[in-house]
């Protein structure tokens, strides 16, 4: 890595920096490629691919029928009511 492809590489992303700026990051480059090299020596022949990065499976459950009707526990705490709604204020005349 050299100071040409920074530059080559700031001005693709068109980053404007100054030459502190420019000399971490061709370090920063070089550190990451030299990482990149050694995992590219690591023996996967007998790992078999994933289809995603995350092994997770979705959980799955029975379907199960379930009425949970608090309507009446509801409309009891309200101030005023009827059979089947809160009763408010009118707001608009």
């Amino acid at each position: 890595m050299d100071q040409e492809t920074v530059s080559t590489i700031c001005y693709l992303a068109r980053l404007k920096i100054d030459q502190t700026k420019s000399e971490k990051i061709q370090n920063d480059l070089e550190t990451i490629i030299e990482l990149i090299s050694g995992l590219q020596s690591i023996d996967t022949s007998n790992i078999k691919p994933l289809y995603s990065p995350l092994e997770m499976t979705a959980l799955t459950h029975e379907d199960e029928e379930k009425s949970d009707n608090k309507k009446e526990k509801f409309l009891e705490n309200a101030p005023a009511s009827n059979d089947d709604y809160f009763l408010v204020p009118r707001v608009v005349e």
